[in-house]
């Protein structure tokens, strides 16, 4: 009955949200994309996004750092957006103001390739922007109580230091591994070995070992630098924890205190079996719950600088 009411909510607000759809702005229920007028994107996969959140009556947590990363992105794949960084943070801005007294909300922000040029791949033009709004719902309390488990894909994203618009492998992985172990996850390990570990489906994974070291793997050019775990990596030794960037293995895991993974949307969330390996007493540890806390605590006081 909860669910359903929540599901119930959720389309209500949505039916109100205003979102921005290359040059409008509609309700987000009403978004849709002409397929004709976006050959790139839709038939060849020409795109790009980041999800991020607002925080504390409006403010979008760590808009600077997502900026940044969908313009590294576009210069990685020679896309040609139709703005500068201050003219998206603006247009970002004016669709929170929009949907200010709906509370926190999640914003999509995608680039789509467009309307392909006469040899019918490259597009002919800047790449068309869209801004979606959804209510902000947190995973279950259940997640952060319990922990979740995960199961191990060999794979790697194309492209893994941009966040693209295809998630045909975190899908085929769910569709699979993630059947076949009961898992909540999915996370990705290299195709060389099938045991270093990358990155989850939509989140960065890090360990904490028997010194307490919070332990993450490196942006080697195999793994999407994802905010959250930026900002743990820049906060954490503020709270006089030790951090680590190095490769991990699935090997190594059984040999971990605790396991957690991080997401714009999940803050941190705590792992307690990946495959078969249970990790540590097989529930969640002291260390999650303090750095959960140490996040919260900088997200209670954040404003854009």
């Amino acid at each position: 009955m909860r669910k359903a009411l929540q599901f119930i909510s959720n389309n209500m607000i949505e039916d109100s949200l205003l979102s921005y759809a290359n040059g409008k702005y509609i309700p987000t229920n009403e978004v849709s994309i002409n397929v004709c007028n976006d050959m790139v994107g839709t038939f060849r996969g020409y795109r790009i996004f980041t999800a991020c959140r607002t925080l504390n009556g409006g403010t979008v947590f760590r808009m600077e750092d997502h900026v940044e990363r969908l313009f590294r992105s576009a210069r990685e794949l020679s896309m040609d957006l139709p703005h500068n960084r201050d003219e998206l943070k603006r247009l970002v801005a004016s669709v929170v103001e929009k949907n200010k007294e709906h509370g926190d909300m999640l914003l999509e922000i995608m680039y789509s390739g467009g309307k392909a040029a006469p040899a019918g791949v490259a597009p002919e033009g800047p790449a068309h922007v869209y801004v979606l709004v959804f209510p902000f719902t947190p995973p279950p309390d259940e997640w952060y109580i319990k922990g979740i488990s995960l199961a191990s894909f060999a794979y790697q994203r194309q492209w893994p230091n941009v966040k693209l618009l295809n998630y045909v492998g975190g899908i085929v992985a769910h569709q699979t591994v993630g059947k076949e172990y009961s898992a909540t996850e999915a996370l990705f390990v290299s195709t060389r070995d099938g045991q270093t570990i990358l990155e989850g489906t939509t989140f960065s994974l890090f360990v904490i070992d028997t010194n307490d070291t919070v332990i993450t793997p490196p942006l080697d050019e195999t793994i999407l630098d994802g905010i959250t775990r930026k900002v743990l990596l820049e906060i954490v030794p503020k709270a006089g924890i030790a951090v680590e960037e190095r490769q991990i293995t699935l090997a190594d895991l059984s040999n971990m205190n605790e396991v957690f993974l991080t997401s714009c949307s999940r803050n941190i969330v705590p792992v307690v079996k990946v495959d078969d390996t249970i990790i540590g007493e097989g529930v969640p540890g002291p260390m999650v719950k303090l750095l959960n806390d140490v996040l919260a605590e900088y997200q209670s006081t954040y404003t854009e600088k």
